[in-house]
């Protein structure tokens, strides 16, 4: 399909790409948070230390940002109980994903900041994307030495699936994961159609991580990769 004669692959982003999911996350951080410690985030500082990493990095970074507080289990049980119970009663697909999923030209995998068991609880409650994705196809946060921004697991996926970074793209909704790309030397396109991320503000922080295309629906995700992959052909 590509000059190399081998489909190109597609690696996922979960949370905010195929999900419309992040928001979730972060609402549960935001609730606990506000709950427990008392603190109120702004936008800013909810991109800054929520968005696009796992929970372990999360953590990490909120009692970098809070030194005084203290986010021992008992604060991180209720994060996973709140993630638990968005997840199964609100967790929706991003309108149009399932489209791509179905185009033949391409192969598809999944990489994210999600740990494996975190991710295959979340592919559950979404059946029909194991028509598609099957759990071989999954790379976790927990497979690799560092979690996004690094390019650890983008890189494992397209060497487990045995391409050339030059023949994958990366579909990402956050600026940590478009960083991670970057890094790895993959192309990556932004998607800012999940809720409150398509602001002129965030469609120019994603431009300057380096990506190759900001989409605000999967119908235009769609296009560019067509427009890369499949028009180009000869």
């Amino acid at each position: 399909m590509t000059k190399s004669n081998k489909k190109p692959l597609i690696i996922w982003d979960f949370d905010g790409v195929i999900a419309d999911s992040e928001k979730l996350w972060v609402g549960v951080w935001r609730d606990v948070l506000k709950k427990e410690k008392n603190i109120v985030l702004t936008r800013e500082e909810e991109l800054q230390l929520l968005v696009g990493m796992a929970d372990r990095t999360k953590k990490h970074h909120v009692q970098a940002y809070f030194p005084n507080e203290t986010f021992d289990a008992d604060f991180m049980h209720k994060i996973e109980e709140g993630e638990d119970y968005v997840g199964e009663h609100f967790m929706r697909p991003i309108s149009g994903v399932k489209k791509i999923l179905e185009d033949k030209n391409f192969n598809h995998c999944i990489a994210t900041g999600s740990t494996k068991d975190q991710l295959l609880w979340k592919i559950s409650l979404f059946k029909w994307l194991n028509d598609y994705i099957t759990a071989q196809d999954c790379f976790t946060v927990d497979m690799v030495e560092h979690g996004k921004p690094a390019p650890d697991v983008f890189l494992l996926a397209a060497k487990t699936k045995g391409y050339d970074v030059k023949d994958c793209v990366v579909i990402e909704d956050s600026i940590h994961g478009m960083n991670a790309a970057k890094a790895a030397g993959i192309k990556c396109i932004a998607f800012v159609g999940a809720e409150g991320n398509d602001t002129p503000k965030y469609r120019q922080k994603c431009w300057d991580a380096g990506v190759i295309a900001v989409c605000s629906t999967m119908k235009e995700v769609h296009q560019k990769l067509n427009e890369l992959f499949i028009a180009s052909v000869s």
